[in-house]
């Protein structure tokens, strides 16, 4: 079946922040099916505490109930199963030829969705399509990155900033730095999970996220499991606004996952250290 669907996962997402993403998609898809017209059904996936289902509930229902050609489902009553497993509620289920992951804290540009199904379509060897983000002040996000080594991953959370000295070129280096933003479309390592378009086939082949990553890393591993089906890209027609949090931003339960996840990630893929 042709057409794209859409899953996004809401967790303690506040309602304004939610209803900003939720307008940006809804704009999204409108030109999406006005310039290449095609079925598109959307997963809403609620991993919230049963008291707060309600009220997300209720700043999605006038999207979904909008007269739109648009499908939606929404998820629910499965409480906090993670980020992974979330996800993957939607890849099994859907029958589209694309399948766009996202996360509900971010804005996309009118253009997104169509600029990454036109560039899958015209690229029969590319796999997966990323947007360049941009955070809340304008500045590019630097969301890309190459394969992660633990002085990388503690140099990104002291907020060390890519430069020319010994210590800034190893973040610089991660980030792509060297590379991006680039004019052209340009091949990259790993995409972040926060806005991925993806052939749901390659999604489906490695049989999407590894739940094992309740949170962190997820959207890592996806992409090295997804390498060997095609290239991944940046566009720099297609852009998103992220307001997700940084690696420092972190309580004690959240840190506590993010070194669970990274020690799966390197157990996996190997122990880098510099």
């Amino acid at each position: 079946m042709t057409g794209l669907s859409v899953g996004f996962v809401t967790w303690g997402t506040p309602t304004e922040v939610l209803a900003g993403f939720l307008r940006s998609l809804a704009e999204a898809v409108e030109t999406l099916i006005r310039r290449t017209p095609m079925p598109v059904s959307i997963y809403a996936i609620c991993n919230e505490a049963p008291q707060a289902v309600q009220a997300v509930e209720a700043v999605i229902q006038p999207y979904a109930t909008s007269g739109s050609e648009v499908r939606w489902q929404f998820i629910q009553g499965h409480g906090n199963i993670g980020y992974s497993a979330a996800q993957n509620l939607a890849i099994r289920s859907t029958e589209a030829e694309y399948h766009l992951i996202c996360n509900p804290d971010l804005v996309m540009a009118p253009n997104v969705l169509l600029e990454a199904v036109r560039f899958l379509e015209a690229h029969p060897n590319a796999v997966l399509a990323a947007p360049q983000g941009f955070d809340a002040e304008g500045r590019y996000a630097r969301l890309a990155k190459r394969a992660p080594t633990l002085l990388a991953l503690a140099l990104r959370a002291l907020s060390v900033q890519p430069s020319a000295g010994p210590v800034g070129r190893r973040i610089a280096a991660y980030v792509y730095d060297d590379a991006l933003p680039a004019e052209q479309p340009t091949t990259i390592e790993l995409a972040s999970g926060c806005f991925m378009v993806a052939r749901t086939s390659a999604l489906k082949a490695i049989d999407g996220f590894d739940e094992g990553y309740f949170l962190y890393f997820e959207d890592f591993d996806l992409c090295r499991r997804l390498a060997p089906h095609g290239g991944i890209y940046e566009l720099p027609t297609a852009s998103i606004t992220h307001y997700g949090g940084r690696t420092a931003r972190r309580g004690l339960a959240r840190s506590l996952r993010f070194v669970r996840s990274g020690y799966r990630y390197f157990s996996r893929y190997g122990w880098r250290m510099v």
